[in-house]
């Protein structure tokens, strides 16, 4: 499919980085032109494929970061969570907007975040019903930011609240952040969803005051 869409005109397929570069130089300078009313609007598409490039997730001043309430959370909740455990406690999740700096920053340079190994689902459905899969240590963690992670949970919460494994987990429910109006709209994202999700999926799934606490 690829290598017939190339040969349009405003196809481009780029292979490394440095055909990246000259791609994105030459855009650069169509839109600087079309800007100036040099020339007219146009629709490019970059294919990129094969291309492996590390780029660091955190740009600017990162210790707020550090020192945020965010990550003095983390690190007291899941340091405590993973104590005793013998290996690396499954963290589960999705689309990371809210909290990827946070995640890459406590794993990275925290003790706490040793402790534990990022799984990255596929969408945020297939991160919770990951949670209902056998853990090791009988532990693993999910973070939210979407609604149909939290609509996907029964059947994985079902399978922790069953048997006599005391099997554990914590879910991290992340707001959406509101930047622009249309972050109040997203189907997937409501706001109104997020103030008290926790009491609500307690009133569905867990069966006595024990399994909560």
């Amino acid at each position: 499919f690829y290598d017939l869409l190339q040969h349009h005109s405003n196809v481009v397929v780029c292979e490394n980085d440095l055909e990246l570069r000259e791609t994105l130089s030459l855009l650069s300078r169509k839109a600087d032109a079309y800007a100036a009313g040099k020339s007219g609007p146009g629709l490019n598409i970059i294919v990129i494929r094969g291309l492996d490039v590390s780029l660091p997730p955190l740009i600017g001043d990162i210790e707020p970061i550090r020192q945020s309430s965010e990550m003095s959370f983390l690190r007291n909740v899941l340091g405590k969570f993973a104590e005793g455990c013998q290996h690396k406690v499954p963290l589960y999740g999705c689309s990371a907007f809210e909290y990827i700096q946070y995640l890459h920053l406590f794993m990275e340079e925290m003790p706490e975040g040793k402790k534990y190994q990022y799984v990255c689902g596929r969408t945020d459905i297939q991160a919770a019903h990951m949670c209902g899969m056998t853990q090791p240590d009988g532990k693993c963690v999910l973070f939210i930011n979407d609604v149909y992670g939290i609509n996907s949970l029964g059947e994985s919460l079902r399978f922790v609240l069953s048997g006599f494994g005391g099997r554990q987990l914590l879910v991290v429910v992340w707001h959406p952040s509101l930047l622009k109006l249309i972050d109040h709209f997203h189907l997937h994202r409501p706001p109104m969803v997020w103030p008290n999700p926790g009491p609500e999926l307690a009133k569905y799934y867990v069966r006595k005051a024990s399994d909560a606490l």
